[in-house]
């Protein structure tokens, strides 16, 4: 694989030429800061961009020229990474060898269009456009509130800081989005092609000169983007285990613990939790929350632990009987002591590591997850792959034994139940 970055004024073309896949892989990369404004507008944003063009002013039309261009798939995904927000605009296409010969080129041209020749008219996007995706976007905030697991997780970080970014819903504000009208929309399109930082990644079997040409021809922004976004969340300033619940009308209990991870250096942050994470509660089912609540003691339904890495906590959810809350939570804690004490077998650390070490792999076999890999490069500064496999290979019990010292419980918060208060 040949990696090369191709740098212009107001974005950057990041290339990776490789033999191995059929398809070509890019994505369009946005960066903001996080707030439940941005979220909830880029949401819609980006959705509508992708659902019609000036070009082709219906869905129809847009489907019909995708397929006319070898099956071109185009989606967005619009995620979160500590205090940054990510939108992505990605197209899936076909190696140029098995297509005609202009045909790379009008991918190009269709793929840009989408994004810099919108459906709009005297500075607003198209209103029938916008009542279809409106509704998709209110339609995704309803759900949450009929899935516990999630509704759960929100309100637990809402309990622990509801002004940060950790705790803003993923799938939008239903109040932000209520004040917003294709005027409003297409303002903030304007501003964010002006102030957000733009970075493209193309992976396949391609000639990136020429692809450089290609986006340089199709590309319309003119301002050199200075906005400078924080990636990491500040240490989280619990001084001490609070206890909350809220009722609500559900079969079991859910439960979400919050960790606070106070003051891990470099190693620990990028390597040691990882591991630590893995063998406590996720990645397998031979963690010892599992082992323990539900295989020994039959108590939950799922269990898993997330570790948070670019919010500094690690977060734990399962679900329960309400008769076995106490004794969970007495579980937990009891696992958390293991970890503590280092009662962690050498077959333990060696199953994770290797898994963990499998999967870092498995990344040579996905041009996505290349790409991500890329990204994160170059906006965390991630190491490359051999270099973290050699890292995580290190890792000792004793390094797990002092970053326990570091892993503090803030936040035990319980959803349904008769015992819940308002």
């Amino acid at each position: 694989m040949k990696y090369e970055i191709y740098k212009n004024d107001c974005y950057n073309l990041y290339t990776i030429k490789t033999e191995k896949f059929k398809n070509c892989h890019m994505e369009i990369v946005f960066k903001n800061k996080c707030s439940r404004e941005n979220i909830t507008n880029s949401l819609l944003l980006f959705d509508m961009l992708l659902e019609n063009s000036k070009d082709h002013p219906s869905k129809r039309e847009m489907i019909k020229s995708m397929q006319s261009l070898y099956n071109l798939n185009l989606y967005s995904v619009t995620s979160r990474v500590g205090g940054m927000l990510l939108s992505n605009i990605v197209a899936d296409f076909l190696d140029p060898k098995y297509m005609k010969k202009d045909s790379l080129e009008k991918i190009i041209e269709f793929t840009f269009s989408t994004i810099f020749n919108p459906n709009v008219d005297n500075e607003s996007f198209d209103e029938e456009t916008y009542e279809i995706v409106y509704k998709r976007i209110k339609n995704e905030i309803e759900s949450i509130k009929e899935d516990p697991k999630q509704e759960c997780i929100l309100n637990a970080l809402k309990k622990l800081d509801k002004n940060s970014p950790y705790a803003m819903s993923m799938s939008g504000d239903e109040e932000i989005l209520k004040n917003l009208s294709p005027k409003k929309l297409y303002d903030f399109y304007k501003e964010l092609m002006e102030s957000s930082p733009i970075d493209i990644y193309i992976i396949g079997n391609l000639d990136m000169k020429e692809i450089d040409k290609l986006i340089r021809k199709n590309i319309h922004l003119n301002s050199i983007k200075t906005q400078k976004i924080k990636l990491y969340l500040e240490d989280i300033n619990a001084k001490k285990t609070k206890e909350y619940s809220d009722k609500k009308d559900l079969t079991d209990i859910n439960l979400v613990q919050i960790y606070a991870l106070k003051n891990l250096d470099d190693y620990e942050t990028d390597y040691v939790m990882p591991v630590w994470n893995a063998i406590w509660g996720s990645l397998s089912l031979e963690s010892k929350l599992y082992k323990t609540i539900r295989g020994k003691y039959g108590l939950c339904y799922n269990l898993t632990s997330y570790y948070q890495k670019y919010d500094r906590m690690l977060l734990l959810h399962t679900s329960i009987d309400e008769a076995n809350y106490n004794k969970t939570k007495r579980l937990i804690r009891a696992c958390y002591e293991d970890m503590k004490r280092g009662n962690i077998t050498e077959d333990e650390l060696n199953n994770v590591k290797n898994i963990i070490i499998n999967t870092l792999y498995l990344i040579y076999d996905s041009p996505s997850k290349l790409i991500d890999n890329y990204l994160f490069k170059n906006i965390a500064n991630l190491p490359d792959i051999e270099k973290r496999i050699d890292e995580f290979k290190k890792i000792t019990l004793d390094d797990l034994i002092k970053t326990s010292e570091k892993i503090k419980l803030v936040v035990n918060y319980k959803l349904g139940g008769t015992n819940a208060k308002n």
